[in-house]
């Protein structure tokens, strides 16, 4: 995974309000908008109106709509099994291992359009076989609707403890532009890197662990932008974890979406209606990297 130095990315200032640089001028206000309880958390549901059954998995595609289905194994399994999604659209596809016989959400962030989704289990190696396969249309509602919802990489559940703190966090604020901020800046001070897990990570594939990562208060680049990523979600701010290329190595980051506009920091600007980059692993670290970022998946 990534090296010290590629701490996770979300790069935002902590002088969010009031700074000026000589090109650009930052905003001292912002609309204020609609605050969140946690009775007001969105989590999909597994309805099991459609679903596509196997002898090892289950896929309840019933909310596609909704841009996720759910997916889960229909028994332990000593042989790995995967969930493959692809898109017909843009021909990208994403693997995910499956391990849990209770159901999870899978994004399906390649916009409308014709998914292929498969079932695969493990031969040998890293040979795989199909078990079933089902092509759906998918026309999901809103567009951001990938990205408001918990999945296997940014997971949460009700009462976990992560809902809580992302909730107490900004419970102050009265605009998503401050509560991006509060969030940012709760990320990227309250962990530390763990060099230990970035070692463990070369070797093999971790998933986070929010509410373990609460507890132990470190963690890898992946960890920062999950634990920035589902905060946000919480609080109904669409927000996507980003794994790609920089100029140091292979890193995780944050993209936030925002309508309207304003200033992050003295780098970023939020424009109307786009995604913004921010990356708490570098921010947390002080480590000023201004190169480039090549994303390759988005959660």
């Amino acid at each position: 995974m990534l090296k010290k130095i590629s701490l996770c990315i979300i790069t935002l200032s902590l002088f969010l309000f009031g700074c000026q640089s000589e090109k650009k001028k930052y905003p001292s206000e912002y609309p204020s908008s609609k605050s969140y309880s946690e009775k007001d958390i969105l989590y999909p549901q597994n309805s099991k109106q459609q679903i596509l059954s196997s002898s090892i998995a289950i896929v309840d595609y019933s909310h596609t709509d909704l841009g996720y289905i759910m997916a889960y194994l229909s028994h332990e399994n000593k042989k790995r099994v995967k969930i493959q999604i692809t898109s017909s659209q843009n021909e990208q596809t994403y693997n995910y291992d499956l391990v849990s016989l209770e159901p999870i959400a899978f994004p399906l962030q390649m916009g409308n359009g014709k998914y292929m989704i498969k079932i695969l289990e493990n031969i040998q190696g890293k040979q795989y076989a199909i078990v079933k396969t089902l092509e759906i249309d998918v026309q999901i509602k809103d567009e951001l609707s990938p990205f408001l919802y918990p999945n296997q990489l940014v997971n949460y559940q009700k009462g976990d403890s992560i809902t809580h703190k992302a909730i107490e966090v900004v419970k102050k604020d009265d605009n998503d532009l401050q509560r991006i901020k509060d969030i940012y800046t709760f990320a990227a001070d309250y962990l530390t890197y763990d060099d230990q897990k970035a070692a463990e990570a070369n070797e093999k594939y971790i998933l986070p662990d929010l509410n373990e990562l609460l507890k132990v208060k470190k963690g890898i680049c992946f960890d920062y932008a999950a634990l920035m990523v589902a905060m946000l979600r919480i609080n109904h701010i669409p927000a996507r974890l980003i794994c790609g290329n920089t100029d140091v190595e292979y890193h995780a980051w944050v993209e936030v979406y925002l309508k309207g506009k304003g200033w992050v920091n003295p780098d970023i600007f939020m424009d109307e209606k786009t995604w913004t980059r921010m990356d708490p692993t570098f921010a947390s670290s002080k480590f000023d990297y201004d190169g480039q970022y090549d994303a390759i998946y988005y959660y």
